[in-house]
């Protein structure tokens, strides 16, 4: 069931719709961090636009995201590995009796 809901990034206000308590958690944890990360950022580099500390935010973000992206990969590989090791030692007991 679809719920409206209103967030704040940076003491501005956002009307939403969300499909669901999780994802109406995810969106609000992810606007807490953007707000962290903006404030983090501007006072790393004072004197920067909100558009360009916003775009640190976004960068830092997907580079975030690709960094995970690349640890699901590894991990779906070790795990197919496994399993490959696994198959292979269970077809190995098999032909033992």
């Amino acid at each position: 069931m679809a719920q409206k809901i209103t967030i704040r990034i940076l003491e501005r206000q956002f009307p939403l719709t969300v499909e669901s308590p999780v994802q109406e958690k995810r969106i609000r944890d992810a606007a807490e961090k953007v707000d962290e990360k903006y404030y983090e950022i501007a006072r790393q580099y004072p004197g920067r636009s909100t558009d360009e500390i916003l775009s640190f935010v976004a960068l830092n973000a997907f580079v975030e995201a690709a960094g995970l992206e690349d640890e699901i990969d590894r991990q779906r590989k070790e795990e197919e590995s496994l399993h490959a090791r696994l198959k292979g030692y269970l077809k190995n007991i098999d032909t033992e009796k």
